[in-house]
Protein backbone atom coordinates (compact mmCIF):
# COMPACT_ATOMS: atom_id res chain seq x y z
CA UNK A 1 0.00 0.00 0.00
CA UNK A 2 2.78 2.26 1.29
CA UNK A 3 4.84 1.01 -2.70
CA UNK A 4 1.55 2.23 -4.21
CA UNK A 5 0.87 5.80 -2.60
CA UNK A 6 4.35 6.76 -3.40
CA UNK A 7 4.05 5.69 -6.86
CA UNK A 8 0.97 7.78 -6.79
CA UNK A 9 2.32 10.39 -5.05
CA UNK A 10 5.25 10.73 -7.43
CA UNK A 11 3.18 10.67 -10.61
CA UNK A 12 1.42 13.46 -9.15
CA UNK A 13 4.45 15.56 -7.98
CA UNK A 14 5.33 14.92 -11.88
CA UNK A 15 2.26 16.42 -13.34
CA UNK A 16 2.23 19.55 -11.33
CA UNK A 17 6.03 20.15 -12.00
CA UNK A 18 4.69 19.68 -15.96
CA UNK A 19 2.05 22.62 -14.80
CA UNK A 20 4.12 24.53 -13.45
CA UNK A 21 6.80 24.77 -15.55
CA UNK A 22 4.60 25.28 -18.25
CA UNK A 23 3.00 28.44 -16.57
CA UNK A 24 6.25 29.43 -16.18
CA UNK A 25 6.66 29.61 -20.05
CA UNK A 26 3.33 31.27 -19.63
CA UNK A 27 4.60 33.89 -17.04
CA UNK A 28 7.11 34.88 -19.36
CA UNK A 29 5.59 35.17 -22.32
CA UNK A 30 3.44 37.49 -20.78
CA UNK A 31 5.76 39.48 -18.93
CA UNK A 32 7.54 40.23 -22.23
CA UNK A 33 4.23 40.95 -23.78
CA UNK A 34 3.72 43.59 -20.45
CA UNK A 35 6.93 45.03 -21.02
CA UNK A 36 6.55 45.51 -25.01
CA UNK A 37 3.15 47.24 -23.91
CA UNK A 38 5.00 49.40 -21.28
CA UNK A 39 7.66 50.48 -24.25
CA UNK A 40 4.54 51.22 -26.91
CA UNK A 41 3.16 53.30 -24.58
CA UNK A 42 6.18 54.83 -23.49
CA UNK A 43 7.35 55.95 -26.94
CA UNK A 44 3.18 57.19 -27.36
CA UNK A 45 3.85 59.64 -24.26
CA UNK A 46 7.11 60.84 -25.94
CA UNK A 47 5.78 61.74 -29.01
CA UNK A 48 2.48 63.69 -27.46
CA UNK A 49 4.50 64.64 -24.29
CA UNK A 50 7.66 66.57 -24.64
CA UNK A 51 9.83 66.08 -21.71
CA UNK A 52 10.64 69.30 -19.77
CA UNK A 53 14.53 67.76 -19.33
CA UNK A 54 14.77 67.89 -23.21
CA UNK A 55 14.22 72.17 -22.99
CA UNK A 56 17.38 72.98 -21.53
CA UNK A 57 21.03 71.47 -22.73
CA UNK A 58 22.37 68.28 -21.07
CA UNK A 59 24.58 69.29 -18.09
CA UNK A 60 28.37 67.77 -18.03
CA UNK A 61 29.30 65.32 -15.50
CA UNK A 62 30.97 67.29 -13.01
CA UNK A 63 28.64 69.94 -13.14
CA UNK A 64 25.80 70.35 -10.56
CA UNK A 65 23.39 67.62 -10.98
CA UNK A 66 20.55 69.80 -10.10
CA UNK A 67 17.58 70.99 -12.43
CA UNK A 68 17.42 74.61 -12.12
CA UNK A 69 16.98 75.97 -15.93
CA UNK A 70 20.17 77.83 -17.18
CA UNK A 71 19.11 82.25 -17.25
CA UNK A 72 18.30 83.98 -20.15
CA UNK A 73 20.80 85.81 -21.92
CA UNK A 74 24.99 85.38 -23.24
CA UNK A 75 27.19 83.39 -19.71
CA UNK A 76 28.97 85.68 -17.89
CA UNK A 77 32.58 87.30 -20.20
CA UNK A 78 30.96 86.10 -23.72
CA UNK A 79 31.65 89.20 -25.71
CA UNK A 80 29.35 90.44 -27.83
CA UNK A 81 27.50 90.00 -31.50
CA UNK A 82 26.19 92.81 -33.61
CA UNK A 83 25.21 93.08 -37.06
CA UNK A 84 27.47 93.62 -39.80
CA UNK A 85 27.60 96.90 -41.56
CA UNK A 86 25.93 96.71 -45.08
CA UNK A 87 28.14 96.96 -47.50
CA UNK A 88 26.12 99.65 -49.72
CA UNK A 89 24.00 102.37 -48.49
CA UNK A 90 21.27 103.51 -50.61
CA UNK A 91 20.20 106.64 -48.96
CA UNK A 92 22.07 109.23 -46.27
CA UNK A 93 20.21 111.21 -43.81
CA UNK A 94 22.08 114.00 -41.99
CA UNK A 95 20.37 114.36 -38.82
CA UNK A 96 20.94 117.40 -37.22
CA UNK A 97 19.43 119.69 -33.86
CA UNK A 98 17.70 122.69 -33.65
CA UNK A 99 17.17 122.72 -29.98
CA UNK A 100 17.95 120.48 -26.74
CA UNK A 101 16.44 116.93 -26.82
CA UNK A 102 16.92 117.09 -22.89
CA UNK A 103 15.96 120.96 -21.87
CA UNK A 104 14.73 122.45 -24.93
CA UNK A 105 17.88 124.73 -25.13
CA UNK A 106 18.09 126.45 -28.55
CA UNK A 107 21.99 127.68 -27.78
CA UNK A 108 23.58 124.61 -30.07
CA UNK A 109 26.87 124.74 -31.29
CA UNK A 110 28.27 122.06 -33.66
CA UNK A 111 31.09 119.58 -32.76
CA UNK A 112 33.55 118.16 -34.54
CA UNK A 113 32.03 114.56 -34.34
CA UNK A 114 29.81 112.40 -36.23
CA UNK A 115 28.40 109.02 -34.83
CA UNK A 116 26.80 106.87 -38.34
CA UNK A 117 23.76 104.32 -37.62
CA UNK A 118 23.32 101.81 -40.43
CA UNK A 119 19.70 100.63 -40.18
CA UNK A 120 18.20 97.83 -42.65
CA UNK A 121 14.82 97.99 -43.40
CA UNK A 122 12.25 96.29 -46.59
CA UNK A 123 10.57 98.61 -48.99
CA UNK A 124 6.85 96.97 -49.85
CA UNK A 125 5.83 96.97 -52.85
CA UNK A 126 2.62 97.80 -54.34
CA UNK A 127 0.78 96.13 -57.18
CA UNK A 128 2.15 97.54 -60.75
CA UNK A 129 0.03 97.07 -63.75
CA UNK A 130 1.49 96.81 -67.25
CA UNK A 131 -0.73 96.83 -70.20
CA UNK A 132 1.24 95.10 -72.98
CA UNK A 133 -0.18 96.58 -76.23
CA UNK A 134 0.40 93.77 -79.20
CA UNK A 135 1.25 95.35 -82.36
CA UNK A 136 0.44 92.90 -85.14
CA UNK A 137 2.85 91.86 -88.87
CA UNK A 138 1.62 90.40 -91.40
CA UNK A 139 3.88 87.60 -92.57
CA UNK A 140 4.35 86.85 -96.30
CA UNK A 141 6.10 83.56 -95.44
CA UNK A 142 3.54 81.65 -93.47
CA UNK A 143 0.75 83.76 -94.67
CA UNK A 144 -0.53 84.99 -91.18
CA UNK A 145 -0.84 88.09 -88.95
CA UNK A 146 1.54 87.56 -85.78
CA UNK A 147 2.39 89.25 -83.14
CA UNK A 148 4.95 89.05 -80.02
CA UNK A 149 5.71 88.54 -76.52
CA UNK A 150 6.69 91.43 -74.03
CA UNK A 151 8.97 90.74 -71.23
CA UNK A 152 8.15 89.30 -68.55
CA UNK A 153 4.88 88.50 -70.10
CA UNK A 154 2.76 85.50 -69.46
CA UNK A 155 0.26 84.81 -71.89
CA UNK A 156 -3.45 84.29 -71.12
CA UNK A 157 -2.67 85.49 -67.58
CA UNK A 158 -3.69 88.28 -65.60
CA UNK A 159 -1.70 88.17 -62.67
CA UNK A 160 2.24 88.70 -63.57
CA UNK A 161 4.83 85.77 -62.81
CA UNK A 162 6.22 88.10 -59.94
CA UNK A 163 3.27 87.08 -57.80
CA UNK A 164 2.81 83.88 -59.39
CA UNK A 165 6.67 82.49 -58.32
CA UNK A 166 6.33 84.49 -54.70
CA UNK A 167 2.62 82.43 -54.15
CA UNK A 168 4.42 79.40 -55.25
CA UNK A 169 7.80 79.92 -52.63
CA UNK A 170 4.87 80.33 -50.29
CA UNK A 171 3.48 77.25 -50.22
CA UNK A 172 5.86 74.79 -51.37
CA UNK A 173 9.18 76.28 -49.11
CA UNK A 174 7.56 78.23 -46.32
CA UNK A 175 4.72 75.95 -46.09
CA UNK A 176 1.88 78.61 -45.85
CA UNK A 177 -1.43 77.29 -47.09
CA UNK A 178 -3.47 79.44 -50.13
CA UNK A 179 -5.93 81.12 -47.75
CA UNK A 180 -3.26 82.68 -45.86
CA UNK A 181 -1.51 83.30 -49.14
CA UNK A 182 -4.75 84.93 -50.12
CA UNK A 183 -4.85 87.42 -47.28
CA UNK A 184 -1.13 88.30 -47.35
CA UNK A 185 -1.23 89.58 -50.95
CA UNK A 186 -4.54 91.45 -49.69
CA UNK A 187 -3.47 93.26 -47.37
CA UNK A 188 0.15 93.72 -48.38
CA UNK A 189 -0.18 93.97 -51.29
CA UNK A 190 -3.36 95.11 -52.11
CA UNK A 191 -3.52 92.23 -54.37
CA UNK A 192 -6.92 90.22 -54.18
CA UNK A 193 -7.62 86.97 -56.04
CA UNK A 194 -9.61 83.75 -55.06
CA UNK A 195 -7.40 81.42 -53.19
CA UNK A 196 -8.26 78.59 -55.44
CA UNK A 197 -6.26 80.88 -57.90
CA UNK A 198 -3.18 79.58 -56.57
CA UNK A 199 -3.47 75.91 -57.80
CA UNK A 200 -3.38 77.29 -61.31
CA UNK A 201 -0.35 79.68 -60.39
CA UNK A 202 1.16 76.15 -59.36
CA UNK A 203 0.14 73.84 -62.36
CA UNK A 204 1.62 76.99 -64.84
CA UNK A 205 4.90 76.16 -63.17
CA UNK A 206 4.69 72.57 -63.23
CA UNK A 207 4.01 72.84 -66.61
CA UNK A 208 7.22 74.95 -66.82
CA UNK A 209 9.04 72.95 -64.97
CA UNK A 210 7.74 69.14 -65.71
CA UNK A 211 10.47 68.33 -68.42
CA UNK A 212 13.50 69.25 -65.79
CA UNK A 213 11.40 66.89 -63.02
CA UNK A 214 11.52 64.48 -65.33
CA UNK A 215 15.01 64.33 -66.64
CA UNK A 216 15.91 64.51 -62.63
CA UNK A 217 13.96 61.57 -62.05
CA UNK A 218 15.65 59.47 -64.86
CA UNK A 219 19.17 60.26 -64.20
CA UNK A 220 18.33 58.71 -60.79
CA UNK A 221 19.65 55.23 -61.86
CA UNK A 222 22.85 57.13 -63.03
CA UNK A 223 23.82 58.67 -59.15
CA UNK A 224 26.79 56.90 -57.35
CA UNK A 225 24.44 56.69 -54.48
CA UNK A 226 21.02 57.58 -53.41
CA UNK A 227 19.72 58.29 -49.81
CA UNK A 228 15.88 57.15 -50.01
CA UNK A 229 13.32 57.09 -47.50
CA UNK A 230 9.53 58.01 -47.79
CA UNK A 231 6.76 59.32 -45.10
CA UNK A 232 2.45 59.75 -44.74
CA UNK A 233 0.89 61.88 -47.05
CA UNK A 234 -2.89 61.94 -46.95
CA UNK A 235 -3.39 58.26 -47.69
CA UNK A 236 -0.48 57.74 -50.02
CA UNK A 237 3.33 58.05 -49.19
CA UNK A 238 5.91 60.54 -50.19
CA UNK A 239 9.08 59.36 -51.66
CA UNK A 240 11.68 61.21 -51.34
CA UNK A 241 15.21 60.33 -53.65
CA UNK A 242 18.34 62.47 -52.58
CA UNK A 243 21.52 63.21 -52.91
CA UNK A 244 24.02 66.04 -52.36
CA UNK A 245 23.19 67.89 -55.47
CA UNK A 246 19.42 67.09 -55.93
CA UNK A 247 16.38 65.87 -54.54
CA UNK A 248 13.43 64.06 -56.16
CA UNK A 249 9.95 63.88 -54.61
CA UNK A 250 7.41 60.63 -55.87
CA UNK A 251 3.77 60.40 -54.17
CA UNK A 252 2.81 56.98 -54.00
CA UNK A 253 -0.35 54.22 -53.35
CA UNK A 254 2.09 52.47 -50.88
CA UNK A 255 5.42 51.46 -49.80
CA UNK A 256 6.57 48.66 -51.21
CA UNK A 257 8.76 47.03 -53.61
CA UNK A 258 6.55 48.00 -56.67
CA UNK A 259 6.90 51.88 -56.24
CA UNK A 260 10.95 51.53 -55.65
CA UNK A 261 10.68 49.46 -58.55
CA UNK A 262 9.34 52.27 -60.64
CA UNK A 263 11.89 54.86 -59.96
CA UNK A 264 14.90 52.49 -59.74
CA UNK A 265 14.51 49.29 -61.73
CA UNK A 266 15.42 45.74 -60.53
CA UNK A 267 19.13 46.79 -60.24
CA UNK A 268 20.35 49.59 -59.41
CA UNK A 269 24.11 50.22 -59.96
CA UNK A 270 24.75 52.32 -57.29
CA UNK A 271 24.69 52.60 -53.50
CA UNK A 272 21.46 52.60 -51.57
CA UNK A 273 21.29 54.61 -48.01
CA UNK A 274 17.92 53.38 -45.79
CA UNK A 275 16.30 52.71 -43.36
CA UNK A 276 15.45 48.77 -42.37
CA UNK A 277 12.14 48.71 -44.58
CA UNK A 278 11.46 45.13 -46.55
CA UNK A 279 11.24 46.90 -49.71
CA UNK A 280 14.66 47.79 -50.36
CA UNK A 281 15.53 43.95 -49.55
CA UNK A 282 14.73 42.83 -53.18
CA UNK A 283 16.63 45.56 -55.01
CA UNK A 284 20.22 44.07 -56.19
CA UNK A 285 22.16 47.15 -55.29
CA UNK A 286 25.09 47.84 -52.62
CA UNK A 287 23.29 49.33 -49.90
CA UNK A 288 23.89 51.06 -46.56
CA UNK A 289 21.54 50.88 -43.96
CA UNK A 290 21.01 54.13 -41.40
CA UNK A 291 23.13 53.32 -38.29
CA UNK A 292 20.90 56.26 -36.54
CA UNK A 293 18.14 54.07 -36.58
CA UNK A 294 19.96 50.67 -36.02
CA UNK A 295 20.70 53.15 -32.67
CA UNK A 296 17.60 53.72 -32.00
CA UNK A 297 16.41 49.85 -32.41
CA UNK A 298 19.58 49.28 -29.87
CA UNK A 299 17.85 51.66 -27.19
CA UNK A 300 14.07 50.42 -27.81
CA UNK A 301 15.73 46.58 -26.88
CA UNK A 302 17.71 48.03 -24.04
CA UNK A 303 15.28 49.23 -22.18
CA UNK A 304 12.78 46.14 -23.10
CA UNK A 305 15.22 44.04 -21.08
CA UNK A 306 16.35 46.62 -18.45
CA UNK A 307 15.66 43.82 -15.63
CA UNK A 308 18.14 41.66 -17.25
CA UNK A 309 21.75 42.87 -16.82
CA UNK A 310 23.23 40.55 -19.20
CA UNK A 311 21.36 42.13 -22.04
CA UNK A 312 21.93 45.76 -21.16
CA UNK A 313 25.70 44.89 -20.95
CA UNK A 314 25.36 43.03 -24.30
CA UNK A 315 23.29 46.17 -26.40
CA UNK A 316 25.09 49.03 -23.99
CA UNK A 317 28.74 47.24 -25.89
CA UNK A 318 26.67 47.03 -29.49
CA UNK A 319 25.78 50.44 -28.87
CA UNK A 320 29.19 51.75 -28.19
CA UNK A 321 30.37 49.77 -31.60
CA UNK A 322 27.92 51.29 -33.77
CA UNK A 323 28.93 54.54 -32.53
CA UNK A 324 32.55 53.93 -33.01
CA UNK A 325 31.67 52.97 -36.57
CA UNK A 326 29.14 56.02 -37.27
CA UNK A 327 32.17 58.21 -36.26
CA UNK A 328 35.28 57.08 -38.11
CA UNK A 329 33.15 56.98 -41.18
CA UNK A 330 32.56 61.13 -40.42
CA UNK A 331 36.36 61.13 -40.08
CA UNK A 332 37.07 59.37 -43.47
CA UNK A 333 34.25 61.79 -45.23
CA UNK A 334 36.62 64.84 -44.32
CA UNK A 335 40.44 62.89 -44.58
CA UNK A 336 41.27 59.26 -44.28
CA UNK A 337 43.52 58.48 -40.89
CA UNK A 338 46.77 56.44 -41.22
CA UNK A 339 45.90 53.85 -39.11
CA UNK A 340 42.69 53.51 -41.23
CA UNK A 341 42.69 50.09 -41.84
CA UNK A 342 43.35 48.85 -38.79
CA UNK A 343 40.40 50.53 -37.31
CA UNK A 344 38.05 49.23 -39.55
CA UNK A 345 39.26 45.67 -39.10
CA UNK A 346 38.79 46.45 -35.19
CA UNK A 347 35.28 47.65 -35.66
CA UNK A 348 33.93 45.34 -38.18
CA UNK A 349 35.39 42.36 -35.68
CA UNK A 350 33.95 44.08 -32.97
CA UNK A 351 30.47 44.14 -34.89
CA UNK A 352 30.55 40.24 -35.94
CA UNK A 353 31.66 39.04 -32.80
CA UNK A 354 29.15 40.67 -31.04
CA UNK A 355 26.09 39.87 -33.77
CA UNK A 356 27.32 35.86 -33.84
CA UNK A 357 26.44 35.90 -29.72
CA UNK A 358 23.43 33.52 -29.33
CA UNK A 359 21.39 35.24 -26.80
CA UNK A 360 18.72 33.53 -24.86
CA UNK A 361 15.57 35.88 -25.26
CA UNK A 362 13.65 34.59 -28.28
CA UNK A 363 13.15 38.14 -29.56
CA UNK A 364 16.52 39.90 -28.75
CA UNK A 365 18.11 36.94 -30.38
CA UNK A 366 15.79 37.44 -33.44
CA UNK A 367 16.97 41.27 -33.30
CA UNK A 368 20.41 40.05 -33.63
CA UNK A 369 20.06 37.46 -35.96
CA UNK A 370 18.04 40.50 -38.38
CA UNK A 371 21.05 42.35 -37.79
CA UNK A 372 23.52 39.39 -38.80
CA UNK A 373 21.71 39.30 -41.99
CA UNK A 374 22.35 42.83 -43.02
CA UNK A 375 25.77 42.54 -41.57
CA UNK A 376 28.16 43.76 -45.15
CA UNK A 377 25.09 46.78 -44.72
CA UNK A 378 25.79 47.78 -41.57
CA UNK A 379 29.46 48.78 -42.86
CA UNK A 380 29.42 49.61 -46.25
CA UNK A 381 30.14 53.34 -44.94
CA UNK A 382 33.54 52.02 -44.15
CA UNK A 383 34.24 51.04 -47.90
CA UNK A 384 33.65 54.38 -49.40
CA UNK A 385 34.13 57.68 -48.80
CA UNK A 386 31.55 59.45 -49.71
CA UNK A 387 28.56 57.20 -48.30
CA UNK A 388 27.18 58.49 -45.33
CA UNK A 389 26.54 56.22 -42.14
CA UNK A 390 23.24 57.71 -41.35
CA UNK A 391 20.03 58.83 -43.65
CA UNK A 392 20.25 62.24 -42.52
CA UNK A 393 20.28 63.88 -45.48
CA UNK A 394 16.77 62.42 -46.64
CA UNK A 395 15.23 63.50 -43.59
CA UNK A 396 16.18 67.25 -43.74
CA UNK A 397 14.77 67.24 -47.14
CA UNK A 398 11.52 65.49 -45.86
CA UNK A 399 11.00 68.48 -42.85
CA UNK A 400 9.65 70.77 -44.97
CA UNK A 401 6.75 68.18 -46.48
CA UNK A 402 6.08 67.19 -42.62
CA UNK A 403 5.56 70.47 -41.84
CA UNK A 404 3.38 71.58 -44.86
CA UNK A 405 1.93 68.10 -44.60
CA UNK A 406 1.22 69.33 -40.51
CA UNK A 407 -0.45 72.66 -41.77
CA UNK A 408 -2.01 71.95 -45.06
CA UNK A 409 -3.34 67.61 -44.51
CA UNK A 410 -1.73 67.05 -48.13
CA UNK A 411 -2.76 67.16 -51.32
CA UNK A 412 -6.81 65.99 -51.77
CA UNK A 413 -6.64 66.09 -56.09
CA UNK A 414 -4.42 64.96 -58.58
CA UNK A 415 -3.40 68.15 -59.75
CA UNK A 416 -2.51 69.03 -56.46
CA UNK A 417 -0.13 65.68 -56.24
CA UNK A 418 1.39 66.17 -59.60
CA UNK A 419 1.93 69.90 -58.42
CA UNK A 420 3.87 68.99 -55.33
CA UNK A 421 6.38 66.09 -56.80
CA UNK A 422 7.63 68.89 -59.75
CA UNK A 423 7.70 72.10 -57.69
CA UNK A 424 8.84 70.65 -54.17
CA UNK A 425 11.60 68.87 -56.44
CA UNK A 426 13.06 72.41 -58.30
CA UNK A 427 12.77 73.81 -55.11
CA UNK A 428 15.05 71.77 -53.30
CA UNK A 429 17.47 70.72 -55.31
CA UNK A 430 17.67 74.92 -56.38
CA UNK A 431 18.49 75.05 -52.58
CA UNK A 432 21.07 72.23 -52.45
CA UNK A 433 22.68 73.92 -55.97
CA UNK A 434 23.23 77.20 -53.93
CA UNK A 435 20.06 78.59 -56.15
CA UNK A 436 17.36 81.05 -54.35
CA UNK A 437 14.27 78.85 -54.91
CA UNK A 438 12.58 82.71 -55.45
CA UNK A 439 14.57 84.08 -58.46
CA UNK A 440 14.01 80.49 -60.00
CA UNK A 441 10.94 80.05 -59.98
CA UNK A 442 10.33 83.45 -61.50
CA UNK A 443 12.64 82.39 -64.27
CA UNK A 444 11.20 79.42 -64.61
CA UNK A 445 8.21 81.26 -65.58
CA UNK A 446 9.54 83.56 -68.13
CA UNK A 447 12.06 82.00 -69.23
CA UNK A 448 12.03 78.01 -68.78
CA UNK A 449 14.97 77.27 -71.01
CA UNK A 450 17.20 79.40 -69.05
CA UNK A 451 16.09 77.98 -65.62
CA UNK A 452 16.54 74.34 -67.03
CA UNK A 453 20.36 75.38 -67.68
CA UNK A 454 20.73 76.43 -64.45
CA UNK A 455 20.06 72.83 -62.54
CA UNK A 456 23.31 71.24 -63.03
CA UNK A 457 22.23 67.40 -63.58
CA UNK A 458 25.33 65.77 -62.92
Amino acid sequence: MLREENLKLARENHHLRKETNKLEGMLNLLREDFRGLQLLVKEYQQMLFKKKALRYKKKKDDEDSDNTPRGPGAPKGHSGNTRKVPNRVDERKDVHLFECPECSGKNLSPCERYEDHYQEDIVIPQTRVTMFRHHYYYCHDCKKAVHGIGEGELPGSYIGPNAKSLAGFLHYHIAIPYRKIKLLFKEMFNMDFDFTSCIGFDSQIRARGQPLYERLKSNLKDKPYLHVDETGWMGKWLWCYGEKKSAVYKIEKGRGQKELRSVLGDQYSGVIISDFLGAYNRIRSVKQRCLVHTLRLIDKWRTYYNHDSKMVRYFEKLKTVVKEIISLSDIIQKKRPINFLIKKADLVGQLRRLLNRELKPPKANKFRRKLLNHFDELVTCLDYAEISAHNNHVERLLRGNVIMRKITFGNRSEKGILNHEVLMSLIQTARLQKLNPLPYLYTLLTDPKEAISLISLH
